[in-house]
């Protein structure tokens, strides 16, 4: 089954932008936002890090408003760039470890688990079936509907992801990297400053980026971001309504800055393991000659100098470039295959040649490299079946059963998941604000922004094989728990209570069920109306048909049965269910 994810709360904000100012924008920038500054003016207690002992010099978010809020809860949760003096040198080496072979390798196989893209280049469609479970069919809940799904068609559409591979291509740069940012451009009416559509997105710099929570000319405090802050000429001040930043990272979370970073240390212990073998099998594979030449009754100030001249031109340094794998001797990309040593001798009359034997610790056993190795495949969370470390082993096939289906593929599947709810603020984020402005009246219904979502496509066929397994086995524990009757011979379990005991299914889940039977039910009777059949007679007339469902429409979802009205201000919600 497709994972979904729904919306994360946030709070854009907006602020006057030199000569800008965005009235509707600033209005968005409202929304929750005093909220969350009263949580920030009403608590009394001192947060962790303001108590901190242990604080982090390198990661400084100073006194301010937003520093104050960085200790509550679904407020700033993201790990910020900026106040990471030493990331910009980091960053500069995590992009050049990447281009490791084993490094990118991991990062594909990653990124290709997570961003499925299909027949029409799309790796995600929106998911509202948990809002069409909520909403009562009217034509204001289809007009909500049609808006979010064109929102959301025409942010993909913008990004250029359905004409190029660029998601997949971002998403890999997260995984080095740990943050993305993105500029959301919008088209303003003139004179009014009213934003009336996106245009576009610009990838931004996330070091350059400073959050901050400040004062609007009506008093709101409203959250903005400086870039350059300071700097006459390159200082911008961008509402947070105008801005998407995801991070790897969180805030008050003990955590590498990006997943890259957390396999610096295995790779690099694995990677000194392989060049040790390697420099020890070229220089084992040197044909040395050690020649002992009398010098008679020189002067030993003569000789000392002669052996410092000898030990200098014997001298190796073998290095191997962990970027192009090309081994240097003292500088020189060639090696010598054969070499010759030379000793002086004051005893003796002749030259004496002999061959030089190879001592030290036999490098041929790989059973410590094969240690490294799987310590390196541990922390990449990919399972060990994906990496081919033997080529004559068979090729593992995703099959119906629990052989086939192991716990590290399932835990690889939750830790795609993981990613994917961080990368769908990408495409979340501007459709909800897409979505505000062409629908004003909705733009602080919070109950309809929880109820977005967005639904990845998945070619995980391990994981998918294991929910069908799992759905199997619930159904063959129903099919026999439902033969158990009690004393008046009637089943004694209720089906319902079984289908939501053992299938897993969720009460959005059996909600949208249920309107599918509702649907098929009514186009059954439908074509009874409209094809009767000649031995039943006297069937009444398509129009004089009632079955009590108050006349509904039978077309597709967003055109569920009507069975209730709604304002022209907001779409009417469904009661929820009692129990």
């Amino acid at each position: 089954m497709p994972k979904k994810y729904i919306l994360k709360s946030f709070a854009p904000g907006s602020t006057k932008n030199n000569k800008r100012g965005f009235s509707n924008l600033f209005n968005l920038s409202k929304i929750g936002l005093d909220w969350n500054t009263s949580l920030i003016k009403s608590s009394i207690a001192l947060g962790v890090s303001e108590t901190s002992e242990n604080k982090n010099l390198a990661y400084d978010t100073g006194d301010s408003l937003f520093a104050k809020a960085s200790d509550i809860t679904k407020v700033n949760g993201d790990y910020v760039a900026f106040f990471d003096k030493s990331y910009p040198l980091r960053r500069e080496y995590l992009r050049m470890f990447a281009l490791n072979g084993e490094i990118n390798f991991v990062l594909d196989t990653i990124a290709d688990e997570a961003i499925v893209q299909d027949e029409n280049n799309y790796f995600a469609y929106p998911d509202i079936d948990q809002l069409k479970a909520k909403l009562k069919a009217s034509e204001e809940s289809r007009e909500v509907i049609n808006i979010i799904n064109e929102s959301f068609r025409k942010v993909y559409q913008l990004y250029g992801w359905n004409e190029s591979n660029d998601a997949w291509q971002y998403f890999k740069k997260f995984l080095i990297d740990g943050f993305l940012a993105f500029e959301i451009i919008f088209n303003f009416e003139h004179n009014s400053y009213k934003a009336t559509d996106i245009l576009g997105f610009k990838e931004l710099d996330p070091v350059t980026l400073e959050p901050a929570i400040i004062k609007d000319e009506n008093g709101y405090d409203i959250k903005v971001w400086y870039q350059f802050k300071g700097d006459p000429e390159k200082e911008r001040i961008i509402p947070d309504s105008n801005m998407i930043y995801i991070s790897w990272a969180k805030g008050n979370f003990p955590s590498r800055v990006s997943y890259l970073e957390g396999l610096t240390r295995s790779f690099n212990m694995l990677r000194q393991l392989e060049n040790s073998r390697i420099i020890w099998n070229v220089q084992n594979a040197q044909k040395r000659i050690k020649m002992v030449v009398p010098i008679g009754a020189q002067n030993e100030d003569r000789a000392r100098t002669r052996l410092r001249q000898l030990q200098a031109y014997y001298n190796e340094d073998v290095n191997i470039d962990d970027f192009s794998g090309e081994m240097t001797v003292n500088g020189q990309a060639k090696f010598s295959f054969a070499k010759t040593y030379i000793f002086p001798s004051k005893e003796g009359t002749q030259t004496e040649i002999s061959e030089l034997g190879v001592e030290g610790y036999d490098f041929n056993s790989i059973e410590t490299l094969k240690y490294f190795w799987r310590r390196f495949i541990i922390e990449t969370k990919v399972p060990a079946n994906r990496f081919t470390l033997d080529i004559n082993a068979p090729a593992n096939q995703p099959e119906n059963g629990e052989a086939s289906i192991t716990r590290e593929e399932y835990a690889f599947s939750r830790f795609i998941y993981r990613l994917q709810s961080i990368f769908q603020e990408i495409l979340l984020k501007p459709t909800w604000i897409l979505f505000s402005i062409k629908k004003p009246s909705l733009a602080s219904n919070n109950l309809i922004k929880s109820c977005i979502g967005i639904v990845y496509n998945d070619e995980n066929l391990f994981t998918l094989s294991k929910e069908r397994s799992i759905a199997n086995e619930g159904a063959q524990t129903i099919q026999t728990l439902q033969n158990i009757q009690d004393a008046q011979q009637k089943p004694y379990f209720s089906i319902q209570f079984l289908v939501e005991k053992y299938l897993g299914l969720s009460n959005d889940d059996l909600k949208l069920n249920e309107k599918y039977k509702l649907k098929e039910a009514i186009k059954e009777v439908k074509n009874k109306v409209e094809n009767p059949e000649p031995e039943m007679g006297g069937m009444p007339a398509a129009g004089g048909f009632d079955m009590g469902l108050g006349g509904a429409d039978t077309g597709d979802f967003g055109q569920e049965p009507e069975v209730g009205g709604a304002s022209e201000e907001s779409p009417e919600m469904a009661p929820e269910p009692t129990a």
